[in-house]
């Protein structure tokens, strides 16, 4: 087994245990939806039967899940970012296969090329731009937040990190969000950087070798 291979198998396997991992945020978010629904239509008819006041009197939790739409938007969210290096390493983004058969194979090959550079760039821009939502620049004589943590000055870099954005129904902080977000981008550029070097091997491999 070649390198490359190994290294597929790797990126691969890597890949769909991130957006089986991913999946748990679907999950979650449904659970979550589904148990809101049946709290509030339970509610309503408990207040139609007995009247509000009793009820929650008696009752006081059974209402809707406070912060639903928060919770889902992260349980979804999740699930969408774990599940980008699987797409990307499958190919499953959207293509546009009208004029494929008319291109011929090499120029084909050299649009696919084409297409995973886009990709890796984009999800570089992102990894970056995301970054300062997690650390703050250093500004004037402060040190970077990555000489701090090769310094071993970690109070330091815990400052650093951005901890005053909270959600607005449920005011949970935000920066965990950020960094699970950036783990799964980082991925997303791993992958798009190896599917890089496979649209690069595919375009310019030997045509006498049966490919």
């Amino acid at each position: 087994m070649t390198i490359y291979e190994r290294t597929e198998r790797a990126i691969t396997r890597f890949a769909a245990g991130l957006a089986l991992l991913g999946g748990l945020g679907l999950i979650f978010a449904t659970l979550v939806t589904c148990l809101s629904i049946i709290l509030k239509l339970v509610r309503r008819v408990l207040d139609g039967m007995f009247g509000s006041g009793p009820i929650g009197d008696a009752l006081p939790w059974l209402h809707a899940i406070l912060g639903e739409e928060e919770l889902v938007t992260y349980g979804v969210g999740f699930a969408l970012f774990a599940a980008l290096p699987w797409v990307m390493i499958r190919s499953g983004h959207i293509r546009i296969d009208l004029f494929e058969p008319v291109f011929g194979r090499r120029l084909n090959r050299f649009l696919n090329l084409i297409a995973d550079i886009a990709l890796a760039a984009i999800a570089y821009l992102i990894l970056t731009r995301q970054w300062f939502l997690i650390i703050k620049k250093a500004r004037g004589s402060k040190e970077p937040f990555g000489n701090l943590l090769l310094q071993g000055d970690f109070a330091q870099a815990a400052d650093r990190i951005s901890t005053n954005q909270e959600s607005q129904i449920l005011g949970l902080p935000l920066w965990p969000t950020y960094i699970v977000a950036e783990i799964c981008v980082a991925a997303f550029l791993i992958v798009a950087c190896f599917c890089v070097w496979r649209s690069a091997r595919d375009l310019f491999k030997n045509p006498q070798a049966g490919q």
